[in-house]
Formats: C-alpha cells, structure tokens, sequence
C-alpha cells in the first residue's frame, strides 16, 4: 500500500464493522478506495478502467457487508485480504469479457439450429419471471438515490455501460478535458457507491 496507509487504522475500522456499526463502513470506503484502485490499475494496464474501479468497490462493499469473512487469526492483512478479494473481482471480470466476446464472434459466425426446441410457453414464462425480479431489484437500487441523474448514472452501470464519455454527457461534463471528465465520473459513482452502501439492508 502506497505511504501514509495506516493498517492499524484500518483493522480498528475493521471491529468496529463487526460490532456492527455502520459508519465505519464509509470510513474504509474512504480510505480503502484509491490506493486499491491504483494497486490494481497497475496490474491490469491495458483494462478497462472503469471495470476496475467496479471490481474495487464491490470488493470493498462485499467485505463491508460481511466483515467477518475476514479472519485476522491467519496472518494475512486487511490490506492485502482487500487486494486478493479487489484483483479477483477484475481478473473475473476480464475473462468474463473475453469469454463473452468469443461468444459473439462465434454466434456471428456459425449459425446452430438446436434438435430440441424449448417448449414456447414454458420458456416465456421463465424470461417473465426473470425479467420481473429484475426490475424489482433496480427499482429497490433506484429508490435509494433521489438525484435523476444519480439514477441515470445507475440505470447505465446496471447495463454494463463503461464509456467515461457517456457517464461524462450525462455529468454535462463533456467539454472538459477527459482526465477532468474521467475524475469527475468516479466521484459520482463514489457518491452514488456510498450511497447505497449506507441504504444497504443489514444482516
């Protein structure tokens, strides 16, 4: 971690999440956040960046949630737990992306007609029901944030958008340099991030 990380700092925020208080969990957001994302960029240059700073946060927001997925009784530090549970996420990520593109490529290239059809009736209802759950859980997310544009910004994320330039339309950003629009861009997903964290249900 880059100097001036406290790791004392961070284990005390760490009991105080398993004693169940909730502000901390902004706290180790704050203080986890950057150095994370800076220690993954680096190992995965050539990605995408805001796949990154997803991987990062849900990282960071998965161990808030469950802090006692930590053990401390192993030797391994906070940190480092952070950074396993942070590059996995995007190395996941990444080859989610390949696997998804070889997909298409291949889906595009040869054209397979399946022997057994899945019964009409049967396979609607099922998009029907998983279309059902899916929008009662982006309107749980909606609900959580109150600015439109908080939830624009959402609505994006949850479809897989990544481009700094269509997060930075939105923002009314667009006529600013791009390393201005990129900052700008993570410090609205950073509030909307913390937002929902402390709208979070507790277990």
């Amino acid at each position: 971690m880059p100097e001036g990380y406290d790791p004392i700092h961070l284990l005390l925020l760490h009991h105080r999440l398993l004693a169940g208080d909730r502000t901390a969990s902004e706290e180790v957001l704050t203080l986890t956040l950057a150095p994370l994302v800076r220690d993954v960029t680096s190992e995965f240059p050539r990605t995408d960046e805001h796949l990154v700073w997803d991987g990062v946060t849900d990282a960071v927001l998965e161990y808030c949630a469950q802090p006692h997925r930590f053990d401390e009784r192993r030797g391994v530090p906070l940190e480092r737990f952070l950074h396993q549970a942070a590059w996995r996420n995007v190395a996941n990520a990444v080859r989610g992306e390949k696997r998804r593109k070889t997909r298409e490529e291949k889906a595009g290239q040869e054209y397979v007609e399946s022997s057994v059809e899945l019964d009409p009736v049967v396979g609607n209802l099922l998009q029907q029901e998983e279309k059902v759950q899916h929008q009662r859980q982006k309107t749980e997310l909606m609900s959580a944030l109150p600015n439109p544009k908080d939830q624009q910004l959402l609505a994006l994320r949850l479809q897989g958008e990544r481009r700094t330039e269509v997060f930075a339309q939105i923002l009314e950003v667009s006529h600013l340099p791009i390393d201005r629009q990129r900052r700008a861009v993570k410090q609205a997903k950073d509030r909307i991030d913390k937002i929902l964290l402390r709208k979070r249900p507790q277990s």
